[in-house]
């Protein structure tokens, strides 16, 4: 994200209120734009398919299919994500660019590998009883998925921002369209046809800027990772914190009495399904916040404390390094809370308006409320999970999502139990404790970052 940080200071140089007000956009724009546009982008297709007389139970099927294959893709990438860009960042670090190509290429041969081995495992042993072509359709969109997640986390490296945010915008307007003409001959094979053709293009174009970012000769993999320090500690922290992202949905769909099955063994809980996605599209200014504190504000400090000890510094200029760091990572915690408490308050006040104006019931309301209260926590969380990365160290980050995790997955099965009134509750609250504990133990490390910088190891 180092790229990021310095387009954002490029832009922030003219000290402008409206350059103030672009970087913040930037940000937004970097930090949601693929997301929301993929969002969008399947909702659109099934509000016009719908609108086109397709039958609204074709269009579930096809949207719970993809929701599906999102879930599946990102926990199966979520620990290579971590460990190879880290290797590579390395890599790049020690000018060692030409490498990088083999790396990615490596990383693509493997998951689209395992990704294809998994697709069948799960269509022979779950998706029996449906199509062959069904089972085909979605193999497909799950292993371009795979791709298409780690071509997306190099291409937030790259500079060109417009082309990432662009070719996520062209994919997505073509399975829109594609889906409407295809969806009317084969309904939800034509939709299913339709995502996997635009994934099809969104994995090329992002191959193609990749490579022509980080040109080179492809290596054999031994040559390419021999010498270089894979941390494979990486791996737990993405496997936990994509688990605990959806262990709670998850729950909900296996839960007789809050879901129901949708097409093969893919079950639905639009009680849950619906209030968590609606809270999900109100972290938007808070993820916009989040990046440009995090990229700007706080790499500055942090770098400043990191030349202090490159250049031999004194012990005075050390402390007041660290003191620079510390008052960052308080401001721009202190501002993410800010601007999300506000948006939380927002949507509290006004979730029967809200729900009336999405046409949705409002006895979403309450669920609505906890999970709004619980994906601003998981910013919060974020926040805090990526400080740790800048300060490397993972044991803390392993620890923290762990916490997420097993919280998660405990305290909601405990809301299930208890009822209808506890519902989302068990998200919210895992959160609550994880942000805790990672704010106690956040403040002690920042204090003793002398001693874990010069004496403590990973």
């Amino acid at each position: 994200m180092a790229g990021i940080g310095f387009e954002l200071r490029r832009i922030l140089k003219k000290r402008t209120y409206f350059s103030l007000l672009q970087a913040y956009s930037f940000a937004g724009l970097v930090s949601s734009g693929p997301w929301l546009l993929s969002i969008f982008g399947i909702l659109l297709l099934g509000f016009l398919a719908v609108d086109e007389n397709a039958h609204n139970s074709v269009v579930i099927e096809f949207q719970v299919s993809v929701t599906y294959l999102i879930m599946s893709s990102l926990i199966l990438t979520g620990p290579v994500q971590l460990l190879f860009t880290r290797y590579i960042a390395d890599l790049l670090f020690a000018q060692e660019k030409r490498k990088v190509i083999s790396i990615i290429m490596l990383m693509l041969a493997g998951v689209c590998t395992l990704g294809s081995i998994v697709a069948w495992a799960l269509a022979y042993w779950f998706f029996s009883k449906t199509t062959i072509l069904y089972q085909f359709l979605m193999g497909t969109g799950f292993v371009e998925l795979c791709g298409v997640w780690i071509l997306t986390i190099m291409g937030t490296s790259l500079k060109d921002y417009k082309a990432l945010v662009t070719w996520y915008l062209i994919a997505y307007s073509i399975i829109v369209f594609s889906g409407i003409y295809l969806g009317t001959i084969w309904d939800l094979y034509g939709y299913l046809l339709a995502f996997d053709i635009g994934q099809g293009v969104l994995l090329a174009s992002l191959g193609a800027m990749v490579i022509r970012q980080f040109p080179g000769i492809l290596h054999y993999p031994d040559s390419v990772l021999k010498g270089g320090k894979i941390f494979w500690s990486l791996t737990l922290v993405g496997l936990f914190f994509n688990a605990a992202v959806w262990v709670d949905k998850l729950l909900f769909w296996f839960t007789p009495d809050t879901s129901g099955l949708v097409i093969g063994p893919l079950r639905a809980s639009p009680i849950y399904d619906v209030p968590i996605f609606l809270s999900y599209l109100l972290i938007v200014p808070g993820l916009a916040i989040f990046l440009f504190r995090l990229e700007t504000d706080f790499v500055e400090s942090y770098n400043a404390y990191n030349q202090v000890i490159i250049e031999g510094g004194s012990y005075a200029e050390l402390i007041v390094a660290k003191q620079g760091m510390i008052n960052a990572t308080r401001t721009g915690l202190w501002d993410i809370a800010k601007i999300q408490g506000l948006t939380v308050i927002f949507a509290i006040a006004f979730t029967p308006q809200i729900l009336h104006i999405l046409g949705y019931p409002i006895s979403y309301a309450r669920i609505f409320q906890f999970d709004v209260i619980g994906v601003s926590l998981q910013l919060l969380f974020m926040s805090i999970l990526n400080v740790y990365f800048y300060m490397d160290l993972r044991r803390r980050s392993i620890f923290l999502t762990f916490i997420f995790f097993s919280g998660n997955t405990a305290f909601t099965w405990l809301s299930l139990q208890g009822g209808p009134f506890f519902y989302g509750m068990g998200f919210m609250f895992s959160l609550f404790i994880t942000d805790i504990v990672g704010l106690f133990l956040l403040k002690k490390d920042l204090q003793d970052i002398d001693f874990i910088t010069f004496i403590k190891t990973q």
